[in-house]
């Protein structure tokens, strides 16, 4: 009889044992599981338009590492070697007629993961406007002064000079070649992004410093 009596005992103290163990595990789990909130949260800067005369995002990016030059935040070599081959990639997705906008984003997104938060933080501050954009093509010698609207580019500056009939037929074959022209008149080559331009120019350079 005391042997059924012990055996019951230390049988009733292992499920005891148990079931504490079980609950211990369970309150561990919920202690390691991270918040909510932490996995939603976001890290480093971020560029918007949602402020006046704001940019696209594509030419905060692009104006932006143009005027990081000459500041600590100025893109390195190493960093021109990630990025050359991703502004190539964006030129000629934009060149294409077929190009969905997700792809564009998908590049996008990656220049903006390769730049360094400061790096992303200085473009945000400088807010950059479409009024900026128009500035600095009248400052490296174009005479275009309107900013062009996604996938167009500002016109030759010979463009205006020639006849109507011209023009047109000049107009028709640029948008032929996917890269049509905007209404005014301006500098530049009405077959090239100049802001895209000197951004992949700039890094070429740059990358050949590493």
């Amino acid at each position: 009889m005391r042997k059924w009596t012990f055996l019951a005992i230390v049988l009733s103290l292992v499920i005891l044992l148990a079931a504490c163990g079980g609950e211990s595990a369970s309150e561990d789990g919920a202690v390691s599981a991270p918040p909510a909130e932490e996995e939603a949260t976001t890290t480093g800067e971020t560029l918007t338009e949602d402020y006046e005369d704001a940019l696209s995002l594509r030419n905060q990016l692009a104006f932006g590492i143009l005027q990081l030059e000459d500041t600590p935040q100025a893109v390195t070599a190493e960093q021109a070697g990630k990025l050359l081959p991703l502004w190539q990639t964006l030129k000629a997705l934009e060149a294409s007629s077929t190009t969905a906008p997700e792809e564009m984003e998908a590049v996008q997104n990656q220049i903006a993961a390769t730049l360094e938060p400061a790096q992303i933080a200085s473009i945000a501050d400088m807010k950059l406007t479409n009024a900026d954009l128009r500035a600095y093509y009248v400052e490296i010698g174009v005479s275009e002064v309107k900013t062009p609207e996604p996938g167009v580019t500002p016109q030759s500056g010979s463009l205006k000079d020639l006849p109507p009939e011209q023009r047109e037929a000049a107009r028709a074959t640029a948008a032929a070649l996917g890269t049509p022209v905007g209404s005014g008149s301006g500098g530049g080559s009405a077959k090239k992004d100049i802001l895209l331009d000197n951004v992949i120019e700039l890094l070429t350079a740059r990358a050949g410093e590493s």
